[in-house]
C-alpha cells in the first residue's frame, strides 16, 4: 500500500505512527483527515481455549498497557 502511495497511484489510511515510519525511506507525507482525525477502537477476539496461551496472554497484557 505505501509502496502505491510513493508511487503516486493512491492512497491510504494509516496509522500516524506507521507512515511515519516509513516517511524517510520513501515519498509519503502523513495527512490528517478532518480536524481531530480519526478516532478508533481495536477490539481482538480469541477462542475461549486459546486464552491461556503464553504469546496470546503476553500480547493481550502489552494491548491493555496502551489503553
Amino acid at each position: 500500500m505505501l509502496q502505491l502511495v510513493a508511487a503516486g497511484r493512491g492512497v491510504a489510511a494509516l496509522p500516524h505512527w506507521l507512515v511515519n515510519e516509513y516517511a524517510d525511506k520513501m515519498e509519503i507525507q502523513a495527512v490528517r483527515l478532518g480536524k481531530a482525525g480519526v478516532s478508533k477502537s481495536i477490539y481482538l477476539g480469541l477462542r475461549d481455549d486459546d486464552q491461556d496461551i503464553d504469546y496470546i496472554q503476553a500480547f493481550v497484557n502489552q494491548a491493555e498497557l496502551l489503553d
